[in-house]
């Protein structure tokens, strides 16, 4: 029997390490009103979608909760540690590009809007740190 959890958005019950399917909904009416041409053209391309699939397999887990918690998850979406729209020229840079899960990147975003200089210093130390770990084998 699966287990479920309800989405923080909703409130609909979905599988556990599923997406609701309100988040559709959420990403296209955040493009609509909020994300800026260039970035959403970027959002769109090629370019992107191979730097995301590289830090996918790089990674292969939500690296925020296994550095936090010890706890193994799947990454299901990539987060610029340093946003677009403050340095483009990172936007495909491997040491900028933490896989996450969908839900963790949620409360990453949260915490980007309380303290994003200290949030921004964390990520990049932890993920360093992550990919020390992975490269000596100890992942």
């Amino acid at each position: 029997m699966p287990i479920y959890v309800r989405c923080a958005a909703c409130g609909n019950r979905i599988p556990a390490g599923g997406r609701c399917t309100c988040q559709a909904k959420r990403n296209r009416e955040y493009d609509s009103r909020y994300r800026d041409s260039r970035s959403k053209k970027f959002y769109d391309s090629e370019e992107w979608r191979r730097a995301k699939r590289r830090a996918l397999v790089l990674d292969g887990m939500d690296v925020y909760m296994f550095m936090t918690t010890g706890r193994i998850m799947a990454a299901d979406t990539v987060h610029h540690i340093i946003p677009l729209r403050d340095d483009w020229a990172k936007r495909c840079t491997a040491s900028n590009l933490m896989s996450l899960h969908h839900t963790t990147h949620s409360r990453i975003e949260q915490e980007y809007r309380k303290n994003k200089n200290s949030m921004i210093r964390k990520l990049t130390v932890m993920l360093q740190e992550f990919r020390e770990l992975t490269d000596r084998g100890g992942v």
